[in-house]
């Protein structure tokens, strides 16, 4: 092997797996099924995270040589916090990078895990997903020191002796405990179930836009589950190894002087493992000479959980060949063991084991899933029964590494195998872990081009489609991969690409409405809700709490003043990155409980998102966020413009509507007034148009409307008063330069500099910090226009209204801003519409005309056909290099 590897420029292991691609006669789509993942880069490193080598330490002997009871443990069982004091002074990890890891820690510290939800943690790092490089010398001392805890014993009853290693367990790796009782609640299917109900009661809920705000974000706050959490999961286990061969005699199975039947002894096994969670793996658990052998064996996969490997103590023979008749059909032949694991005969060594690993993949012509069934994805190798074995075990792990197993289990001999008596025997396996480890780290990127992404780059995605017949790729396939590539990583996965399963392209201006007029209520609610809290605190408080009570009553005040959206934003944006991402986006929806952040269905955030997303880049960004209340002040104008051609059709005149409605010929209508007449006699159908034509006509703020503003009503024209924000826009930049001066000036209350104005740097600092950042009243707006000379066709007053889309009677800078935005309008019109064009056309051609390869499996419906058509664009672009390697 090493000569081979020496010729083939690589590591004796990376032959190993090479020969058994090439005299298996694996083709390059199969070598996912056949051998083990190929690990030469970062990106391998996610898949390896828990396929490396297990250590099985025998803590308790039985009557027969085979039998034992082992502690199981992965090497991230070299991470747990107990680690550390089991080990001793000998305890460090060794990462293999500090500085990363350094900076992981430094940013988990800074999170509050009581706040904040699981996405909201950050994207893994590739180092995260690599042992620590003396992880398996660790592990080794911990299955010592864990095995000087358990102290001595014999393996006389299964169930006694599991729950004497398990009050050990519980007694010196409490936190690991507590870790696995979280985890398999958090995994269970109850717990499923009734997360699935709790979303869908607060999907229904929100619909209704209840006021209830005693459900609060904590109890609703799921629990977060790390990383290191996730991959320490499983890390100790308990593996028996029955031998079943020794207790088996005439038709029945005698343990512990105890006879039983198959069937009682598949159901002793599955009481085991029920009463015993930390039970993952059983061996030899029937006997090779029982005539019900396979049968049993199939049964008692059935009976287990899932999580418990079953494991053959079978010695392969050479499989025989068998007639070609199944595949001239075309049709594999029935599977025959299902992926029972097997003991591996290391008398065999490394090439013999390779060998009949070849001859079952030859022997079934081309059905390589049927070899794999045969040999199972779970190989154990029993040093304690084979332990003049130990020597070559690096070479037989390099067979092992090269194996598509799901579990590579290492059976020890009750010696230390670390220690000087076996002349470092572990060292070989620690090497060759080290130097993958190390290899696939340094590189970024494969450095084989051929070598197959799951992921589609832009260049594979757009000629992908071309070479399957899509006739509009020039037209909408960089927009689409644009908009799909939420990761920001430069590709799409099957799971993004499904996303265009959801929409049908951008929502509309009146669903960005809809969405303030959700905002303004939901402020408005807490608003109140915070009033309320305080009222009752300084009441239970008594005086000495008047002062917090009017600290609180200010703040309230201040809030009041507040944009709805900048709050939605501080939601949004956590991290202070000044932009946010859909799934950041959704999350913000979902903390403050409105529908689209409830409903189980992504789809309608996802259109709320593309609207915003004016550059279709997979992100909104702060300037794109606050587009928002320019895109919401432009459908108010249209809600304005319906309610005059209703009261026109049903009046004749704006005039004849307002003295219809002055019932007690005041001269002027209340808010309540309004609202009763238009909701009530006339049966107004959308109570939100109502409540912004009076906001909006509402020119001097009093909350009656005139009769003076009723008839300008009858005037307005939309395109004209569009026109006049421009005039103010194009007239504050000549004046100011740009709109940012310009807010300074209004906010200071600053003339233009050739109207006697100073420049704002020779304000003197004090004056200038008191009126910093305290935003613009509608007086102070008005006063300003005044100021700087500002003279249009409609009262500044309207202007004002038009920028204060939240409806709150203050505008910050933010807002103020958005007069140079004015074309997002036509820009999200644009987009929006050749989005939806591009989304049509691709689906029709997915599901109506490209040509993909079906699932074996039935179907219930065609979503299998997105996951199709990402594997057709890869499958037509592998050969081309220049595609793979990207733009």
């Amino acid at each position: 092997l090493e000569v081979a590897g020496r010729l083939m420029d690589c590591t004796s292991g990376e032959a190993m797996r090479a020969g058994i691609v090439e005299f298996g006669g694996v083709q390059e789509e199969e070598e996912e099924e056949c051998v083990a993942p190929a690990i030469s880069c970062q990106k391998d490193l996610e898949v390896w995270q828990n396929l490396w080598p297990q250590l099985c330490f025998p803590l308790r002997q039985g009557s027969t040589a085979k039998r034992r009871l082992f502690v199981g443990l992965s090497l991230w069982a070299s991470t747990l916090p107990e680690a550390k004091d089991l080990i001793g002074s000998e305890f460090h990890l060794e990462h293999i990078d500090e500085a990363a890891e350094e900076a992981r820690l430094a940013a988990l510290a800074e999170l509050n895990l009581e706040e904040i939800d699981q996405d909201e943690l950050p994207e893994p790092e590739p180092h995260e997903y690599c042992p620590p490089l003396n992880s398996l010398e660790l592990t080794c001392r911990l299955g010592h020191a864990l095995g000087d805890k358990a102290g001595a014993g014999s393996l006389d009853d299964f169930a006694t002796s599991i729950a004497e290693l398990r009050q050990t367990i519980d007694a010196v790796l409490p936190l690991y405990v507590q870790n696995e009782k979280k985890l398999a609640e958090l995994q269970s299917e109850d717990y499923q179930a009734q997360k699935k109900a709790a979303a869908a009661a607060r999907f229904k809920e929100a619909r209704h836009d209840s006021d209830d705000e005693s459900v609060s974000e904590e109890s609703e706050k799921e629990p977060i589950v790390l990383l290191q959490e996730e991959q320490q999961q499983s890390s100790v286990y308990f593996a028996l190894h029955a031998d079943a061969d020794a207790a088996f005699e005439d038709g029945c199975y005698t343990f512990n002087e105890t006879h039983m039947k198959q069937a009682q002894l598949l159901e002793y096994y599955e009481k085991l493992c029920k009463d015993e969670p930390l039970l993952r793996c059983i061996i030899a658990p029937l006997a090779q000479n029982d005539p019900q052998l396979q049968e049993g064996l199939k049964a008692l996969c059935a009976k287990l959980p899932s999580s418990v490997s079953l494991v053959d103590d079978f010695c392969l023979s050479e499989p025989k060949v068998e007639e070609e008749e199944s595949c001239d059909e075309g049709e594999p032949a029935p599977v025959r063991r299902g992926g029972i694991g097997r003991l591996l005969d290391l008398r065999l060594t490394s090439l013999g084991l390779a060998t009949q690993r070849i001859q079952f993949l030859k022997a079934e012509h081309g059905h390589h899933n049927l070899a794999t069934a045969e040999l199972g994805r779970d190989s154990v190798l029993d040093f304690g029964t084979q332990e003049e074995m130990m020597p070559v075990l690096g070479s037989l792990m390099d067979f092992a590494l090269s194996t598509p197993d799901h579990c590579r289990r290492l059976l020890l001999p009750g010696q230390d195998c670390w220690g000087p008596s076996h002349n470092d025997s572990l060292q070989p396996l620690a090497d060759r872990m080290r130097s993958m480890l190390l290899t696939a780290y340094r590189a970024k990127k494969s450095a084989n081009k051929r070598k197959k992404n799951k992921d589609l780059n832009k260049m594979q995605f757009c000629e992908g489609l071309r070479r399957l017949g899509y006739g509009y790729t020039d037209d909408y396939a960089e927009l689409i991969f644009d908009f799909l590539d939420q990761s920001g990583n430069g590709s799409i996965s099957p799971s993004e690409l499904q996303m265009l399963e959801l929409v049908d392209g951008a929502g509309s201006l009146e669903d960005l409405d809809r969405l303030r007029m959700w905002l303004c209520d939901w402020k408005a609610r807490r608003a109140k809700a915070a009033a309320e809290r305080a009222e009752a605190e300084a009441a239970a408080g008594g005086h000495e709490e008047e002062a917090l009570l009017t600290a609180r009553v200010a703040e309230a005040e201040a809030q009041k003043k507040r944009s709805p959206l900048a709050e939605l934003w501080q939601y949004m944006d956590r991290d202070g990155s000044g932009e946010a991402s859909f799934s950041e986006f959704r999350r913000a929806l979902r903390k403050a409980r409105h529908p689209a952040g409830l409903n189980p269905n992504k789809g309608p955030a996802l259109e709320l998102f593309m609207c915003l997303d004016i550059q279709v880049d997979g992100s909104i960004v702060e300037g794109e966020f606050y587009c928002f209340s320019i895109l919401s002040a432009y459908f108010q104008l249209q809600r304005v413009e319906r309610v005059r051609t209703f009261l026109e059709d049903r009046f004749g005149t704006l005039k004849a509507a307002f003295k219809f409605m002055d019932a007690d010929r005041s001269g002027s209508l209340t808010t309540q007034e309004w609202m009763d007449f238009m909701m009530g006699p006339q049966g107004y159908a959308d109570e939100e148009d109502v409540k912004v034509c009076f906001f909006f006509i509402d020119k001097d703020f009093s909350g009656q409307l005139t009769s003076k503003e009723f008839e300008f009503l009858g005037n307005f024209d939309g395109r004209d008063f569009v026109d006049d924000v421009k005039k103010l826009r194009d007239y504050l930049v000549d004046k100011y330069e740009n709109l940012e001066d310009a807010y300074d000036a209004f906010e200071q209350k600053m003339p233009p500099p050739d109207m006697g104005g100073t420049d704002l740097k020779d304000i003197p600092e004090k004056r200038r910090k008191r009126r910093e950042g305290r935003g613009l009243s509608g007086q102070d707006f008005i006063n300003a226009c005044r100021m700087c000379g500002f003279k249009g066709r409609f009262d500044p007053r309207l202007l004002f209204n038009f920028l204060d889309a939240s409806h709150v009677g203050h505008i910050t800078r933010n807002e103020f801003v958005q007069l140079g935005k004015l074309g997002a309008v036509e820009a999200l019109q644009m987009s929006s519409d050749k989005m939806r064009k591009g989304i049509s056309t691709l689906k029709a051609f997915i599901f109506q005309e490209a040509q993909l390869e079906e699932p074996e499996e039935p179907q219930a419906d065609d979503s299998w056909k997105w996951a199709g058509v990402h594997k057709a664009l890869r499958d037509v672009t592998e050969d081309d290099l220049e595609l793979m390697d990207g733009p």
